[in-house]
């Protein structure tokens, strides 16, 4: 089993651990300013506020970061947070199911179909 599985069984006893990605940039802010420190080593990584701090892990191609869902609301002040979300990495998600998941209604997504087929079942 790889590393990420191993953490994703161990995250389904403790939801806590789920992690959020974002895209890189989000740190852009924290370092054009004076108001923050950014340190990292190789893989992982930290913001420093004047109140907060908030650790992140770093994805290899150093493109984005992923953060336990916990931290956001434990660690960040609304602002923050607030600027964190704008900065989200939803490209590996399917937008209409999030849609689906947040207001538990149907979408219109087309008919079903077997996977690898074109034409829907009815």
């Amino acid at each position: 089993m790889s590393t990420a599985a191993d953490f994703y069984k161990k995250a389904l006893a403790h939801p806590d651990m789920a992690q959020v990605v974002f895209r890189v940039a989000v740190l852009d802010r924290y370092l054009q300013s004076g108001d923050a420190r950014v340190t990292r080593t190789n893989t992982v990584g930290r913001v420093k506020g004047a109140s907060w701090t908030l650790d992140f892990g770093i994805a290899p191609d150093e493109q984005t970061l992923h953060v336990p869902l916990s931290s956001l609301s434990a660690r960040l002040p609304e602002k923050e947070l607030s600027h964190w979300l704008a900065h989200l990495d939803d490209s590996r998600f399917s937008e209409n199911f999030l849609k689906m998941q947040s207001s538990h209604s149907c979408i219109d997504d087309g008919g079903y179909r077997n996977w690898g087929e074109e034409e829907p079942l009815f």
